[in-house]
Protein backbone atom coordinates (compact mmCIF):
# COMPACT_ATOMS: atom_id res chain seq x y z
CA UNK A 1 0.00 0.00 0.00
CA UNK A 2 1.06 3.70 -1.12
CA UNK A 3 1.39 5.99 1.55
CA UNK A 4 -0.77 8.44 2.21
CA UNK A 5 -0.22 12.35 2.31
CA UNK A 6 -0.35 13.16 6.26
CA UNK A 7 -3.05 15.67 5.91
CA UNK A 8 -5.04 12.76 4.54
CA UNK A 9 -5.86 11.94 8.05
CA UNK A 10 -9.67 12.44 9.27
CA UNK A 11 -10.96 10.89 12.04
CA UNK A 12 -14.48 11.23 11.27
CA UNK A 13 -14.01 8.74 8.43
CA UNK A 14 -12.18 6.03 10.11
CA UNK A 15 -15.06 3.95 11.89
CA UNK A 16 -13.21 3.02 15.29
CA UNK A 17 -11.29 6.13 15.47
CA UNK A 18 -15.47 7.82 14.82
CA UNK A 19 -16.35 5.74 17.77
CA UNK A 20 -13.56 6.03 20.18
CA UNK A 21 -13.56 9.87 19.62
CA UNK A 22 -17.16 10.37 20.50
CA UNK A 23 -16.71 7.95 23.66
CA UNK A 24 -14.01 10.37 24.38
CA UNK A 25 -16.38 13.82 23.80
CA UNK A 26 -19.20 12.16 25.75
CA UNK A 27 -17.39 10.73 29.01
CA UNK A 28 -14.96 14.02 29.14
CA UNK A 29 -18.37 15.79 29.05
CA UNK A 30 -19.68 14.25 31.96
CA UNK A 31 -16.18 14.17 33.98
CA UNK A 32 -16.65 18.13 33.58
CA UNK A 33 -20.11 18.02 34.98
CA UNK A 34 -18.89 16.09 37.80
CA UNK A 35 -15.98 18.10 38.23
CA UNK A 36 -18.30 21.13 39.44
CA UNK A 37 -20.85 18.71 41.11
CA UNK A 38 -18.78 16.91 43.17
CA UNK A 39 -17.07 19.79 45.38
CA UNK A 40 -20.17 21.95 45.37
CA UNK A 41 -21.83 18.47 46.93
CA UNK A 42 -19.00 18.29 49.00
CA UNK A 43 -19.38 21.93 50.61
CA UNK A 44 -23.27 20.85 50.92
CA UNK A 45 -22.85 18.05 53.24
CA UNK A 46 -20.05 19.44 55.13
CA UNK A 47 -19.54 23.32 54.88
CA UNK A 48 -16.01 22.96 54.52
CA UNK A 49 -13.92 23.89 52.11
CA UNK A 50 -11.05 21.88 53.60
CA UNK A 51 -13.38 18.73 52.83
CA UNK A 52 -13.01 19.32 48.98
CA UNK A 53 -9.36 19.24 49.55
CA UNK A 54 -9.00 16.15 51.27
CA UNK A 55 -11.70 14.81 47.86
CA UNK A 56 -9.45 16.14 45.33
CA UNK A 57 -6.13 15.55 47.30
CA UNK A 58 -7.17 11.51 47.09
CA UNK A 59 -8.34 11.31 43.63
CA UNK A 60 -4.68 13.34 43.20
CA UNK A 61 -3.06 10.48 44.96
CA UNK A 62 -4.93 7.94 43.18
CA UNK A 63 -3.58 9.16 39.78
CA UNK A 64 -0.56 9.26 41.15
CA UNK A 65 0.13 6.10 42.37
CA UNK A 66 -1.85 3.99 40.05
CA UNK A 67 -0.09 5.87 37.32
CA UNK A 68 3.04 4.39 38.92
CA UNK A 69 2.10 1.02 39.51
CA UNK A 70 -0.62 0.20 37.54
CA UNK A 71 1.35 -1.10 34.42
CA UNK A 72 1.01 -4.83 34.75
CA UNK A 73 -2.93 -3.63 34.71
CA UNK A 74 -2.75 -2.53 30.65
CA UNK A 75 -0.21 -5.34 30.12
CA UNK A 76 -2.26 -8.16 31.11
CA UNK A 77 -5.81 -6.93 30.75
CA UNK A 78 -4.83 -5.29 27.33
CA UNK A 79 -5.58 -1.77 26.51
CA UNK A 80 -9.44 -2.36 25.61
CA UNK A 81 -10.44 -3.90 28.41
CA UNK A 82 -8.91 -1.62 30.95
CA UNK A 83 -10.67 1.25 29.17
CA UNK A 84 -13.88 -1.08 29.18
CA UNK A 85 -13.94 -2.14 32.67
CA UNK A 86 -12.95 1.73 33.64
CA UNK A 87 -15.81 3.10 32.02
CA UNK A 88 -17.92 0.21 33.99
CA UNK A 89 -16.19 1.07 37.22
CA UNK A 90 -16.60 4.79 37.36
CA UNK A 91 -20.25 4.65 36.30
CA UNK A 92 -20.96 2.45 38.89
CA UNK A 93 -19.08 4.26 41.53
CA UNK A 94 -20.28 7.65 40.73
CA UNK A 95 -23.53 6.59 40.70
CA UNK A 96 -23.18 5.64 43.97
CA UNK A 97 -22.31 8.60 45.29
CA UNK A 98 -25.99 9.99 44.81
CA UNK A 99 -27.70 6.91 46.02
CA UNK A 100 -26.04 7.16 48.92
CA UNK A 101 -26.53 10.89 49.75
CA UNK A 102 -30.48 9.92 48.95
CA UNK A 103 -30.45 7.87 51.85
CA UNK A 104 -28.29 10.34 53.82
CA UNK A 105 -25.61 7.28 53.80
CA UNK A 106 -22.32 9.44 52.32
CA UNK A 107 -19.69 10.59 54.62
CA UNK A 108 -16.47 12.82 53.42
CA UNK A 109 -15.14 8.86 54.04
CA UNK A 110 -16.78 7.36 52.04
CA UNK A 111 -16.69 10.39 49.15
CA UNK A 112 -12.55 10.62 49.72
CA UNK A 113 -12.86 6.72 49.02
CA UNK A 114 -14.91 6.67 46.07
CA UNK A 115 -12.58 9.97 44.43
CA UNK A 116 -9.44 7.75 44.87
CA UNK A 117 -11.31 4.74 43.21
CA UNK A 118 -12.34 6.84 40.53
CA UNK A 119 -8.66 8.13 39.59
CA UNK A 120 -7.46 4.90 39.96
CA UNK A 121 -8.47 4.35 36.16
CA UNK A 122 -6.89 7.53 34.78
CA UNK A 123 -3.35 6.43 34.26
CA UNK A 124 -4.16 3.00 32.90
CA UNK A 125 -6.91 4.76 30.56
CA UNK A 126 -4.78 7.42 29.20
CA UNK A 127 -2.09 4.99 28.50
CA UNK A 128 -4.80 3.10 26.17
CA UNK A 129 -5.84 5.79 24.48
CA UNK A 130 -2.23 6.03 22.85
CA UNK A 131 -2.36 2.10 22.65
CA UNK A 132 -5.23 2.15 20.73
CA UNK A 133 -4.35 5.25 18.27
CA UNK A 134 -0.91 3.76 17.71
CA UNK A 135 -2.79 0.64 16.78
CA UNK A 136 -4.89 2.35 14.38
CA UNK A 137 -2.75 5.40 13.32
CA UNK A 138 0.51 3.30 12.94
CA UNK A 139 3.98 4.90 13.53
CA UNK A 140 4.06 7.76 11.49
CA UNK A 141 4.85 10.68 13.58
CA UNK A 142 2.79 12.67 11.68
CA UNK A 143 -0.60 10.88 11.77
CA UNK A 144 -0.33 10.00 15.18
CA UNK A 145 0.57 13.39 15.87
CA UNK A 146 -2.72 14.40 13.94
CA UNK A 147 -4.71 11.94 15.90
CA UNK A 148 -3.77 13.20 18.97
CA UNK A 149 -4.83 16.56 18.37
CA UNK A 150 -8.52 15.39 17.50
CA UNK A 151 -8.93 13.88 20.76
CA UNK A 152 -7.29 16.57 22.37
CA UNK A 153 -9.79 19.22 20.66
CA UNK A 154 -12.39 17.30 21.75
CA UNK A 155 -11.74 16.82 25.17
CA UNK A 156 -10.81 21.00 25.12
CA UNK A 157 -13.86 22.25 23.51
CA UNK A 158 -15.92 19.52 26.23
CA UNK A 159 -14.12 21.41 29.10
CA UNK A 160 -15.14 24.94 28.08
CA UNK A 161 -18.34 24.01 27.80
CA UNK A 162 -18.79 21.07 30.53
CA UNK A 163 -18.45 23.63 33.63
CA UNK A 164 -20.97 26.32 32.05
CA UNK A 165 -23.55 23.62 31.50
CA UNK A 166 -22.63 22.15 35.03
CA UNK A 167 -23.56 25.55 36.72
CA UNK A 168 -26.62 25.60 34.65
CA UNK A 169 -28.12 22.10 35.38
CA UNK A 170 -27.03 22.47 39.26
CA UNK A 171 -29.16 25.87 39.43
CA UNK A 172 -31.78 23.85 37.38
CA UNK A 173 -31.94 20.13 39.25
CA UNK A 174 -29.13 19.07 41.94
CA UNK A 175 -25.78 18.48 42.46
CA UNK A 176 -26.15 14.47 43.16
CA UNK A 177 -28.27 14.72 39.99
CA UNK A 178 -25.67 16.20 38.14
CA UNK A 179 -23.27 13.11 39.42
CA UNK A 180 -26.13 10.84 37.60
CA UNK A 181 -25.29 12.84 34.33
CA UNK A 182 -21.94 11.91 35.08
CA UNK A 183 -22.27 8.21 35.56
CA UNK A 184 -24.09 7.97 33.02
CA UNK A 185 -21.86 9.65 30.49
CA UNK A 186 -19.46 6.66 31.56
CA UNK A 187 -21.96 3.68 31.11
CA UNK A 188 -22.85 5.48 27.45
CA UNK A 189 -18.51 5.69 26.74
CA UNK A 190 -18.81 1.61 27.81
CA UNK A 191 -21.89 0.85 25.46
CA UNK A 192 -19.78 2.69 22.27
CA UNK A 193 -16.69 0.32 23.06
CA UNK A 194 -18.34 -2.66 24.18
CA UNK A 195 -20.77 -2.72 21.22
CA UNK A 196 -18.63 -0.71 18.22
CA UNK A 197 -15.04 -2.00 18.79
CA UNK A 198 -13.47 -4.90 16.71
CA UNK A 199 -12.85 -7.84 18.34
CA UNK A 200 -9.84 -7.75 16.82
CA UNK A 201 -8.67 -4.49 18.88
CA UNK A 202 -7.27 -4.61 22.29
CA UNK A 203 -6.77 -8.71 22.59
CA UNK A 204 -3.71 -9.16 24.91
CA UNK A 205 -1.34 -12.04 24.41
CA UNK A 206 0.43 -13.50 27.31
CA UNK A 207 3.46 -11.40 28.83
CA UNK A 208 5.78 -11.39 31.34
CA UNK A 209 4.93 -9.79 34.98
CA UNK A 210 5.51 -6.15 34.15
CA UNK A 211 6.25 -3.83 37.50
CA UNK A 212 7.03 -0.29 38.58
CA UNK A 213 10.80 -1.34 36.91
CA UNK A 214 9.71 -2.87 33.72
CA UNK A 215 8.01 1.01 33.27
CA UNK A 216 10.90 3.12 34.01
CA UNK A 217 13.44 0.75 32.45
CA UNK A 218 11.30 1.80 28.59
CA UNK A 219 11.98 5.25 29.69
CA UNK A 220 15.17 4.85 30.23
CA UNK A 221 15.77 3.03 27.11
CA UNK A 222 15.98 5.92 24.92
CA UNK A 223 17.27 10.00 25.45
CA UNK A 224 14.26 11.86 24.14
CA UNK A 225 11.68 9.58 25.58
CA UNK A 226 13.62 10.37 29.00
CA UNK A 227 14.19 13.99 28.98
CA UNK A 228 10.66 14.51 27.32
CA UNK A 229 8.96 12.74 30.13
CA UNK A 230 10.47 15.04 32.63
CA UNK A 231 10.19 17.95 30.57
CA UNK A 232 6.38 17.21 30.21
CA UNK A 233 6.46 16.76 34.32
CA UNK A 234 7.81 19.76 35.06
CA UNK A 235 5.20 21.56 32.61
CA UNK A 236 2.41 19.99 34.26
CA UNK A 237 3.80 20.91 37.62
CA UNK A 238 3.53 24.52 36.86
CA UNK A 239 0.27 24.24 34.61
CA UNK A 240 -1.25 22.77 38.41
CA UNK A 241 0.16 25.49 39.95
CA UNK A 242 -0.86 28.46 37.18
CA UNK A 243 -4.08 27.07 37.99
CA UNK A 244 -4.56 26.78 41.38
CA UNK A 245 -3.18 30.46 41.55
CA UNK A 246 -5.94 31.92 38.97
CA UNK A 247 -8.29 32.50 42.24
CA UNK A 248 -5.02 34.37 44.16
CA UNK A 249 -4.33 36.62 40.89
CA UNK A 250 -8.35 37.61 41.08
CA UNK A 251 -7.59 38.30 44.69
CA UNK A 252 -4.96 40.25 44.46
CA UNK A 253 -4.84 42.19 41.26
CA UNK A 254 -9.41 42.26 40.70
CA UNK A 255 -10.76 43.04 43.91
CA UNK A 256 -11.56 39.13 44.52
CA UNK A 257 -13.78 38.66 41.22
CA UNK A 258 -14.94 35.37 40.25
CA UNK A 259 -15.29 36.60 37.44
CA UNK A 260 -11.97 37.60 36.35
CA UNK A 261 -10.76 33.87 37.84
CA UNK A 262 -13.30 32.45 35.14
CA UNK A 263 -11.82 34.46 32.82
CA UNK A 264 -7.76 33.51 33.09
CA UNK A 265 -9.09 30.34 32.68
CA UNK A 266 -11.04 30.88 29.69
CA UNK A 267 -8.26 32.26 28.06
CA UNK A 268 -5.86 29.57 28.68
CA UNK A 269 -8.48 27.26 27.84
CA UNK A 270 -9.48 29.24 24.48
CA UNK A 271 -5.86 29.13 23.67
CA UNK A 272 -4.96 25.67 24.00
CA UNK A 273 -8.24 24.63 21.41
CA UNK A 274 -7.43 26.62 19.18
CA UNK A 275 -3.36 25.61 19.13
CA UNK A 276 -4.69 21.50 18.90
CA UNK A 277 -7.13 22.99 16.06
CA UNK A 278 -3.65 24.62 14.31
CA UNK A 279 -1.66 21.70 14.61
CA UNK A 280 -2.78 19.89 11.41
CA UNK A 281 -1.79 22.98 9.25
CA UNK A 282 1.13 23.36 11.26
CA UNK A 283 2.63 19.71 10.68
CA UNK A 284 2.16 20.45 6.60
CA UNK A 285 5.33 22.80 7.16
CA UNK A 286 7.06 21.75 10.04
CA UNK A 287 7.99 17.84 11.16
CA UNK A 288 5.93 17.05 14.45
CA UNK A 289 9.73 17.11 16.72
CA UNK A 290 10.41 20.24 15.02
CA UNK A 291 7.12 21.74 16.09
CA UNK A 292 6.79 20.28 20.14
CA UNK A 293 10.31 21.49 20.69
CA UNK A 294 9.66 25.07 18.99
CA UNK A 295 6.64 25.28 20.77
CA UNK A 296 7.96 24.26 24.37
CA UNK A 297 10.69 27.06 23.99
CA UNK A 298 8.04 29.80 22.72
CA UNK A 299 5.88 28.96 25.68
CA UNK A 300 9.16 29.32 28.57
CA UNK A 301 9.63 32.44 26.71
CA UNK A 302 6.01 33.87 26.74
CA UNK A 303 5.79 32.50 30.48
CA UNK A 304 8.41 35.09 31.31
CA UNK A 305 5.75 37.74 30.68
CA UNK A 306 3.70 37.40 33.49
CA UNK A 307 6.39 38.20 35.45
CA UNK A 308 5.72 41.92 34.13
CA UNK A 309 3.08 43.92 35.93
CA UNK A 310 0.27 43.21 33.70
CA UNK A 311 -3.61 44.24 33.67
CA UNK A 312 -5.98 41.63 33.98
CA UNK A 313 -6.52 41.84 30.25
CA UNK A 314 -3.12 41.79 29.46
CA UNK A 315 -2.72 38.20 31.85
CA UNK A 316 -5.72 37.25 30.04
CA UNK A 317 -3.76 38.19 27.00
CA UNK A 318 -0.73 35.70 27.83
CA UNK A 319 -2.58 33.24 29.01
CA UNK A 320 -4.12 32.67 25.77
CA UNK A 321 -0.70 32.95 23.96
CA UNK A 322 0.80 30.10 26.42
CA UNK A 323 -2.76 28.21 25.76
CA UNK A 324 -2.23 28.23 22.26
CA UNK A 325 1.85 27.59 22.64
CA UNK A 326 1.21 24.32 24.72
CA UNK A 327 -2.09 23.08 22.28
CA UNK A 328 0.20 23.33 19.53
CA UNK A 329 3.13 21.32 21.37
CA UNK A 330 1.51 18.73 23.05
CA UNK A 331 -0.19 16.37 20.34
CA UNK A 332 3.47 16.35 18.50
CA UNK A 333 4.93 15.97 21.33
CA UNK A 334 3.19 13.11 23.34
CA UNK A 335 3.49 11.13 19.63
CA UNK A 336 7.00 11.08 18.93
CA UNK A 337 7.46 10.54 22.82
CA UNK A 338 5.10 7.40 22.54
CA UNK A 339 6.91 6.25 19.28
CA UNK A 340 10.19 5.99 20.88
CA UNK A 341 9.02 3.96 23.57
CA UNK A 342 9.91 -0.21 22.42
CA UNK A 343 6.91 -1.97 21.52
CA UNK A 344 7.11 -4.65 23.37
CA UNK A 345 7.68 -2.08 26.62
CA UNK A 346 4.97 0.86 25.40
CA UNK A 347 2.34 -0.43 27.57
CA UNK A 348 3.76 -0.55 30.65
CA UNK A 349 5.95 2.95 29.70
CA UNK A 350 3.33 4.72 28.94
CA UNK A 351 1.60 4.41 31.98
CA UNK A 352 4.56 5.09 34.17
CA UNK A 353 5.41 8.20 32.55
CA UNK A 354 1.46 9.19 33.28
CA UNK A 355 2.04 8.28 36.54
CA UNK A 356 5.35 10.49 36.42
CA UNK A 357 3.59 13.89 34.82
CA UNK A 358 0.44 13.39 37.10
CA UNK A 359 2.72 13.05 40.35
CA UNK A 360 4.51 16.25 38.95
CA UNK A 361 0.75 17.62 38.42
CA UNK A 362 -0.06 17.42 42.12
CA UNK A 363 3.11 18.83 43.72
CA UNK A 364 2.55 21.89 41.75
CA UNK A 365 -1.70 22.12 42.69
CA UNK A 366 -0.43 21.21 46.27
CA UNK A 367 2.69 23.82 46.92
CA UNK A 368 1.06 26.72 44.47
CA UNK A 369 -0.51 28.53 47.56
CA UNK A 370 1.90 27.64 50.03
CA UNK A 371 4.11 29.38 48.02
CA UNK A 372 2.05 32.06 47.05
CA UNK A 373 1.54 32.86 50.54
CA UNK A 374 5.23 32.61 52.23
CA UNK A 375 6.74 34.65 49.11
CA UNK A 376 3.92 36.35 47.41
CA UNK A 377 2.57 35.99 43.91
CA UNK A 378 5.53 37.36 41.37
CA UNK A 379 8.60 34.92 42.80
CA UNK A 380 5.92 31.96 42.47
CA UNK A 381 5.35 33.05 39.22
CA UNK A 382 9.00 33.20 38.65
CA UNK A 383 9.45 29.70 40.02
CA UNK A 384 7.02 28.51 37.57
CA UNK A 385 8.50 30.59 34.90
CA UNK A 386 11.90 28.62 36.06
CA UNK A 387 10.31 25.04 35.57
CA UNK A 388 8.64 26.15 32.21
CA UNK A 389 12.11 27.06 30.98
CA UNK A 390 13.78 23.43 32.42
CA UNK A 391 11.35 21.69 30.36
CA UNK A 392 12.25 23.71 27.13
CA UNK A 393 15.98 22.92 27.99
CA UNK A 394 15.00 18.90 28.18
CA UNK A 395 13.03 19.05 25.53
CA UNK A 396 16.28 20.75 23.01
CA UNK A 397 18.23 18.52 25.05
CA UNK A 398 16.42 15.38 24.06
CA UNK A 399 15.74 16.19 20.41
CA UNK A 400 19.52 16.74 19.73
CA UNK A 401 21.52 13.96 19.43
CA UNK A 402 18.85 11.57 18.56
CA UNK A 403 17.31 10.24 15.26
CA UNK A 404 13.47 11.14 14.21
CA UNK A 405 12.53 7.63 13.57
CA UNK A 406 10.43 5.27 16.05
CA UNK A 407 12.17 2.43 18.15
CA UNK A 408 10.37 -1.11 17.80
CA UNK A 409 10.67 -3.43 20.29
CA UNK A 410 13.66 -2.35 21.76
CA UNK A 411 16.57 -2.77 18.51
CA UNK A 412 16.57 0.40 17.44
CA UNK A 413 15.45 2.79 14.71
CA UNK A 414 12.00 1.41 12.39
CA UNK A 415 10.46 3.93 10.37
CA UNK A 416 6.90 2.11 9.05
CA UNK A 417 5.00 3.51 6.28
CA UNK A 418 1.36 4.94 7.61
CA UNK A 419 -1.82 3.42 7.07
CA UNK A 420 -4.72 4.85 5.40
CA UNK A 421 -7.32 6.23 7.71
CA UNK A 422 -10.40 7.05 5.44
CA UNK A 423 -10.61 2.60 4.28
CA UNK A 424 -12.84 1.06 6.24
CA UNK A 425 -12.01 -0.46 9.74
CA UNK A 426 -10.10 -3.16 8.02
CA UNK A 427 -6.93 -0.81 7.15
CA UNK A 428 -6.06 -1.10 11.07
CA UNK A 429 -3.73 -3.13 11.88
CA UNK A 430 -4.98 -6.27 14.33
CA UNK A 431 -2.54 -5.71 17.18
CA UNK A 432 -3.01 -5.58 20.51
CA UNK A 433 -4.31 -2.65 21.43
CA UNK A 434 -7.94 -0.97 22.55
CA UNK A 435 -9.94 1.91 22.91
CA UNK A 436 -8.59 5.71 23.38
CA UNK A 437 -9.80 7.26 26.72
CA UNK A 438 -10.63 9.98 29.20
CA UNK A 439 -8.90 13.10 29.64
CA UNK A 440 -9.89 12.18 33.55
CA UNK A 441 -8.58 15.10 35.80
CA UNK A 442 -9.37 15.78 36.52
CA UNK A 443 -4.54 16.58 33.47
CA UNK A 444 -5.94 16.98 30.88
CA UNK A 445 -8.21 16.15 33.09
CA UNK A 446 -3.92 18.18 31.76
CA UNK A 447 -5.65 20.15 31.52
CA UNK A 448 -9.28 17.69 34.72
CA UNK A 449 -9.14 16.34 36.10
CA UNK A 450 -8.48 13.94 33.64
CA UNK A 451 -6.72 16.17 30.95
CA UNK A 452 -4.67 19.28 30.63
Amino acid sequence: MAPTRPDGVRCGSHPVLRVVLLAETVSILGTQLGAVATPWLVLTLTGSPGAVGVVTACQFAAVTVFGLFGAPWVARLGPCRVMLYGDVLCAALVALLPLLHAVDRLSIGVFAAVMFAVGATFAPYMASQQSILLDLVGTDEQLLSRANAAFQTASRLSMLLGPLLAGFLIATLTAPQVLLLDALSFAVSALLLRRRLPRTVGKSGPTARPSLGEGLRALRSDRLVTSWTLGLTLNEAAWQAMFALFPVIALIRADASPVVAGTLLGSYGGGTLLGTLAVGRLLRLVSPRVLAVAGRVALAAVFLTLLLPLSVGGTAGCLAVVGLLNGVSLAPATAVRALRIPERRRAEGLTTATGLVMAGGTAGWALAGFAAQAAGLNPTFLGLAVLQAGAAALFVSGALGTRADTVQDGVGPHPTAPVRLENSASAAPARDASATGHGRNRKERHDSHRSH
